[in-house]
């Protein structure tokens, strides 16, 4: 597998670096925002849990709410634990304040998305330098030996076409994870706010049949 690397690296000139650079730091994001959002996340169905979650705090056990939230996937728990606590606020403070700490959660959560987008658009356009560069050189090596020269003109191809294969592998990798992540994010945020209405309306009911 080195030798893989090592070979198209000396093969694909001076522009894979910045390839390899950019490739590796998306993957990297990708990498530390998926920890962000919690491995375990895919293996529940938030909607369920958090009706359970309803009925425990209609119930008036808060003890035992408080623990199955504890088990929650870490966006979903923050959020639930949050409402749990403060839920002798006044409705519209409480809102207020699960907003506000959402908002800063999930922003800590997708703030690398957008830069994951731009190494994804990057990519190819490196891979393109990279192929404008070993045309170049092919066209130098035509001018000082002609074209008789077979293996030096191959040099020049194969820099180009290496560089717009790696561009484009990289791009299309972290396109299809960039999209996939901010996907996931969405449905995170949408279940979330899906349960913390659940956990208002039973927090706030009585007091608007008053």
């Amino acid at each position: 597998m080195l030798a893989v690397i090592f070979e198209t690296w000396s093969r694909g000139g001076i522009v894979l670096a910045a390839i390899f650079i950019a490739g590796f730091w998306g993957f990297f994001l990708v990498l530390q925002t998926y920890a962000g959002i919690a491995s375990g996340l895919w293996k529940v169905k938030l909607n369920r849990r958090f009706e359970e979650l309803r009925d425990l705090a209609a119930s008036g056990k808060d003890a035992e709410a408080r623990a199955a939230a504890q088990k929650f996937p870490r966006l979903a728990r923050f959020g639930a634990l949050l409402a749990l606590e403060n839920r002798h606020l006044p409705e519209p403070a409480l809102r207020h304040l699960l907003a506000e700490k959402l908002a800063h959660r999930l922003f800590q959560i997708e703030r690398h998305i957008p830069l994951i987008k731009s190494l994804a658009a990057a990519a190819p356009l490196l891979g393109l330098l990279g192929t404008v560069s070993g045309l170049i050189h092919t066209f130098k090596t035509m001018t000082e030996y002609g074209s008789g020269n077979s293996q030096l003109l191959a040099r020049g191809i194969s820099e180009a076409l290496i560089a717009t294969q790696t561009g484009l592998l990289v791009a299309i990798a972290l396109i299809l994870l960039g999209q996939r992540l901010e996907g996931r994010v969405t449905w995170l945020k949408n279940q979330v706010e899906y349960g913390l209405t659940l956990l208002l309306n039973v927090f706030y009911a009585p007091e608007r049949r008053i």
